[in-house]
């Protein structure tokens, strides 16, 4: 029997596992980003930390670019 697609077996497995921790990354970002701002406002921060809003727009863009380019791997079909 043949594989679905081109990417199979372990490799694909990991590659799922990655994609999945990207897209929870994606999901929480914005949250934990404004948590970070809160608790660093009461506790102070420094000059790298909290990442400025356009900074985290930025590192956003990077996690969806990373997603939309390992769904699109892994939706390669098998072909020979």
């Amino acid at each position: 029997m043949e594989p679905k697609y081109q990417i199979h077996g372990v490799e694909r497995r990991q590659l799922k596992k990655e994609l999945a921790n990207l897209k929870s990354i994606a999901k929480n970002f914005y949250y934990y980003h404004q948590l970070d701002k809160d608790m660093t406002s009461f506790y102070g921060g420094s000059s790298d930390y909290p990442m400025s809003d356009d900074r985290a727009d930025a590192r956003f863009l990077e996690i969806q670019t990373e997603i939309k380019n390992l769904e699109l791997k892994l939706s390669i079909p098998y072909n020979l």
